[in-house]
């Protein structure tokens, strides 16, 4: 039995397709999805998610958001997906370093603090995969 694996943004479906396993960092700690899953609510932080197929593992970027799984599937909603291999390591130091100098230079409590943060958890997780 397959699971059907749905990852979702507010412009796409970045991917969809059927899969032997999941796996999806939770913001309490990474999570697996198998078929035959118990009924799972959770709230996904920004990091990697890794389809298993029977032609191997493919990893995905992916931003905050929320994931919802059951017996025969697990949906994904996120602010951002993208696929592994296409992810500019360079570009993530980049924005990195550039997020990591606005957090130390800005007020804790600001917009401007938080939005550097949401982008250092996605360049850090661009570096992860």
């Amino acid at each position: 039995m397959a699971l059907n694996v749905e990852i979702v943004t507010p412009t796409q479906t970045a991917f969809s397709g059927q899969a032997l396993e999941v796996q999806a960092p939770g913001f309490l700690g990474e999570f697996g999805v198998l078929p035959e899953h118990t009924l799972f609510l959770s709230v996904v932080k920004a990091g990697v998610v890794t389809i298993i197929t029977d032609a191997g593992p493919t990893h995905y970027v992916v931003g905050r958001g929320f994931a919802e799984a059951g017996p025969d599937r697990i949906s994904l909603l996120t602010e951002i997906c993208e696929e592994g291999s296409s992810v500019d390591k360079d570009a993530a130091k980049t924005l990195l370093e550039e997020s990591e100098g606005t957090m130390a230079n800005s007020d804790p409590s600001s917009g401007e603090f938080a939005h550097a943060e949401r982008q250092a958890e996605i360049a850090r997780a661009r570096l992860a995969v």
